[in-house]
């Protein structure tokens, strides 16, 4: 089917909206259920923290990489049969990850796993163009803040699953997890009406012009990648924080942050309605300013139970409202290629929080704490200055077409091979 000959689009309900929050939320939980459970895993296997950060990150770089192998599919494909695919292989992989006789097949299997359980970035298109234009950042909002509920939630669960019954309870849980998901999506989904009839070769091959001649594109993937990697080197060095500290807390504790930072996650909701409102630009500043400053917070949380509690809320929601900013801001620039613009943004801002996985960790094992808040600060710091570098200017006589691309702050100088109905705000 061609795009001139697609359908007239179908909106959905606000009810339908919402459920496919709750399935992108159940099934991101693959991913990041193994972070706190990390010191079982290490004492499980007898190794050191840098090689049991790799559990985690081969999650991340696993869920990056279908992110970018699997998401354009949804542009060329029914979205609803890809998501019920991947659900099934994460029940297979999530028994296999339980079972696991050695740590490197553990990180094997949570590769295969964080992979298949890009589900929710497929549902985050699906409700994009699903939505009336002055709707969809409410509904991509609405989407994400069911995904990072799950995250932070999903840490919670598992650490407390993890500290009852071990570290292959976790992964077990995650298996029947998924039955009632997919029973779940196979209901309640709609039909997805492929947008162009490109090959899965073209579709790839399609993906480096896009953010090539698109400005919004990559500064979206770029900055958010560097404030997923700020989440990251929180998150993950969260449970040796508290194991190592003056407090000596289990992983049931470093789980149960994530309680207190799904407070933050309602600020994806919000982020989305004030993108609908305000320029997405204005929200993305705001978003990296209030994700530094929870560095500057987190600076004393290593004494601090008080000062850890705030930083984790305020470092929530400046992350959590730059990926639902930055997303709508990428999602305006074509509203046929929403797969493959996901793909691009979210397989950058997951290849980020992968990096910040690895280096958190090593900075962690040597220079404790102050690394990782050295790191974060520096993180926000260039963030910034990219953010602000590429701020929208006059187009000048002399500039070429090409040059003027980029910037479609008003909706104009659109590539001639791009459909924009938003323009970029």
């Amino acid at each position: 089917m061609t795009p001139a000959s697609s359908p007239a689009p179908v909106f959905a309900s606000r009810g339908k909206i919402v459920m496919m929050a709750i399935i992108a939320g159940a099934v991101v939980t693959n991913v990041y259920c193994t972070q706190p459970i990390l010191p079982l895993v290490k004492t499980g296997f007898g190794v050191d923290l840098t090689k049991v950060d790799l559990v985690a990150a081969a999650a991340l770089l696993g869920f990056s990489t279908g992110l970018a192998l699997l998401l354009p599919l949804g542009d060329r494909f029914d979205r609803r049969k890809l998501v019920l695919g991947q659900i099934a292989l994460a029940f297979v992989l999530a028994i296999a990850a339980a079972v696991s006789p050695s740590l490197w097949m553990l990180v094997a299997a949570c590769f295969g796993l964080g992979m298949v359980s890009c589900v929710p970035q497929q549902l985050v298109p699906f409700a994009a163009v699903m939505s009336t234009p002055s709707e969809r950042g409410r509904s991509v909002g609405t989407v994400v803040s069911g995904i990072m509920v799950g995250i932070l939630l999903g840490r919670t669960i598992a650490g407390l699953v993890g500290s009852a019954y071990g570290w292959r309870a976790v992964y077990g849980m995650e298996a029947v997890f998924m039955v009632p998901v997919w029973l779940a999506a196979a209901a309640l989904l709609p039909r997805g009406v492929p947008s162009t009839n490109l090959s899965y070769g073209r579709l790839l091959a399609s993906l480096w012009p896009l953010a090539r001649d698109n400005r919004p594109i990559r500064e979206s993937m770029i900055v958010q990648a560097l404030l997923w990697a700020c989440f990251n080197a929180f998150w993950v060095n969260l449970a040796a924080l508290l194991a190592s500290g003056p407090w000596h807390l289990g992983s049931a504790w470093a789980g149960a942050f994530g309680v207190i930072g799904a407070a933050g996650a309602f600020a994806a909701s919000l982020a989305g309605r004030a993108s609908d409102r305000l320029k997405t630009r204005t929200v993305v500043g705001a978003s990296i300013g209030i994700a530094t400053l929870a560095y500057l917070i987190l600076s004393g949380a290593n004494a601090s139970l008080t000062m850890l509690v705030i930083g984790v809320i305020v470092l929530d929601i400046g992350v959590q409202a730059g990926l639902v900013a930055n997303q709508t801001r990428a999602f305006a620039v074509d509203p046929k290629a929403q797969g493959r613009i996901n793909s691009l943004y979210m397989t950058a801002t997951f290849f980020g929080g992968a990096v910040g996985t690895v280096v958190s960790g090593w900075l962690m094992t040597d220079f404790g704490w102050t690394g990782i808040v050295v790191f974060g600060i520096a993180l926000g710091v260039i963030a910034a200055a990219i953010h602000f570098i590429g701020a929208p200017r006059a187009t000048g006589a002399g500039q070429s077409p090409r040059a003027a691309m980029p910037d479609q702050a008003n909706g104009n100088a659109l590539n001639p091979e791009q459909i924009c109905l938003l323009g970029e705000k």
